[in-house]
């Protein structure tokens, strides 16, 4: 499978997983050593901090991320994908912003090895 099919197809199981507040089956979306990159906090890794990390996203209301797929940049066994996102809480979006994925092909399946994002909301006036 292409990187661009394996990253959507990658897409569509992240976006299900979340739908289903499903932190258990979030892991195995990501590599054996993948991370979770989130702004504002240290990196996250292993498949328990991972699960934890969705779980805290999950507590806090949200209900549903989209993420739409720009470009992807195929690297051998890696694929670099760049887009943006929404998140929202109960239809009510919540942020928005950029995406930069890299994945690479681990038993023949595209899986995220970093995960990272930023808002793209401004920061409220002080």
């Amino acid at each position: 499978m292409d990187a661009a099919d394996g990253i959507h197809e990658g897409n569509e199981r992240f976006k299900q997983a979340v739908r289903n507040a499903d932190s258990a089956t979030l892991p195995s979306l990501y590599t054996r050593d993948g991370q979770v990159l989130p702004p504002n906090v240290e990196a996250v890794s292993g498949n328990e901090a991972i699960a934890e990390f969705w779980q805290g996203v999950f507590d806090n209301g949200i209900t549903e991320a989209r993420p739409v797929t720009h470009e992807v940049i195929p690297m051998g066994e890696y694929a670099l994908e760049v887009g943006e996102f929404s998140v929202l809480s109960h239809d009510e979006m919540v942020d928005r912003g950029k995406i930069m994925v890299l994945w690479k092909q681990e038993d023949g399946v595209w899986k995220m090895h970093r995960d990272t994002w930023n808002s793209s909301v401004p920061l409220p006036e002080t």
